[in-house]
Formats: C-alpha cells, structure tokens, sequence
C-alpha cells in the first residue's frame, strides 16, 4: 500500500514529475508518456535489483584487507554502507569503463537535480511570489533551492540507514500532504486556502510522530494521505461552513 501511494504521489502529484507531462502536445501524449514511464521504471528497477545481486554475491567473499581503508567502517571489519558499487567501479573496471560509468552517473544525477531545482523555483514563483516575476528573480529562488537541498544532503550524509530508504523516507514527509491535496481537489467543494494549509501541516506533523514511535517510513504516506483529508475537511466544515 505504501509503495502504491508512493507512486501515486510522485507520478501524479509531483511537479518534477508534472512538468514534464505538461511539455507533451496534448493530453492523450502527455498519458502516453506516463504510462511508458511507468513500464520504463519497472525494467529500469528490475535491472537495479539484478545489478545489486550480483554485488552482494560478489562481495560476499571479498578479501577486505585488499580493499581500500575509504571504504571500510571504522573498524575495518566491513565496508560502509552504500560503497558496493563505488567499490566495484574502482577496483574492477578498467580504466576507459570507469570514466563512462561515472559520466553516466554524473549525468543522471544533474538531469534529476536540475529537475527538482526548476520544479521547486517554479512552485515558489507561481505560488508565493506576489510581485512581478522575473528571470533573475527566478534565478535567486533557484540558487535558494539549490542550497536548501545541499544542506538537506549534508545533513543526512552520515545515517546509518542505506540511501534509498533514507531518500524515500525523506520524499515520505511531504508526498503524503501532497498526495491528499490532489485528492481534495478533485472534490467539488471549494475548500478555504487555511483548511488546506492546517491539513498539509497536520500531516507532515502526523508522519514526525510515526517516525519517533519508530513506525516504518511504508506507512507514512498512508497515515499522512488520511491525516491530511480528515483534518481538511473537518476545518473545513467547522469554520468555514459556508463554501459547502
């Protein structure tokens, strides 16, 4: 259930996600596109899963005295977490291999950061920005993200959790708020701009009190999706009774 809202949220309610749809000619392209991105990331994770077998049945046997001490723990008795494939591609691809794979890797990473950072630097503007807009302004607003998301990096670099959960707790946070705000607007009630904002706060909140009862980060969304409809609705029809 978890892994399902997930998708919902960040296929269907995430800008980055979004504004690529919305550069398509027309809406049957634009569902086309989405639903070649869904078969293309199930083959794209199928073949992430073999690769990542493969490590671990490589490294099982590893000699860690042969290995270099950047990639061990502290006590040298295991590599750190998230170095299998670093560790792979320095020591066991020659070297024209190596520069290819890290090229892709590179460019992989900018095309998704550059993603984020336009997405981000576009809701601020269109939502929040009252003034006139303009190029360097959007170019302040996108440096602003830009530094946002390097400190949310170098805040997390040293978790113990492996990078995919830690990423996909992280987007938990807010794609649960997200995911249910695309739902109420899908309602016909026209809902007062200060429930919608109690029901996004409430359900970050929700998931911060999941995550110190030590709940697993599959439910936030779950929890934070009901949250955010239910307290929405509830200000809703208490205060703001007359936009029924």
């Amino acid at each position: 259930v978890g892994g399902m809202l997930l998708s919902f949220a960040s296929h269907g309610a995430d800008h980055m996600m979004v504004q690529r749809v919305l550069s398509t000619r027309n809406l049957s392209a634009a569902r086309k596109a989405m639903i070649g991105s869904g078969i293309f990331v199930f083959f794209q994770f199928v073949i992430f899963l073999f690769v990542g077998s493969l490590l671990y049945a490589l490294f099982q046997n590893v000699d860690l005295t042969q290995v270099d001490i950047a990639f061990l723990n502290d006590d040298k008795l295991a590599l750190k977490k998230d170095r299998e494939f670093p560790l792979f591609i320095v020591q066991y691809l020659p070297v024209g291999l190596k520069g290819l794979l890290l090229a892709g890797v590179l460019s992989a990473a900018m095309s998704t950061l550059s993603s984020s950072i336009n997405s981000l630097a576009s809701s601020t503007i269109i939502d929040w920005s009252w003034k006139g807009r303009s190029l360097r302004g959007a170019r302040f607003i996108s440096l602003f993200w830009t530094i946002v998301l390097i400190s949310i990096a170098l805040i997390f670099d040293e978790s113990d959790k492996a990078i995919v959960d830690m990423g996909l707790e992280i987007a938990s946070f807010t794609y649960g708020g997200l995911l249910g705000m695309f739902i109420l607007s899908r309602s016909k009630r026209p809902f007062h701009s200060l429930s919608l904002i109690l029901g996004l706060v409430f359900s970050i909140v929700i998931v911060i009190l999941l995550r110190e009862f030590g709940i697993a980060w599959t439910w936030f969304i779950s929890f934070s999706v009901i949250t955010n409809i239910a307290v929405t609705y509830s200000v809703d029809l208490i205060f703001f009774r007359h936009n029924a």
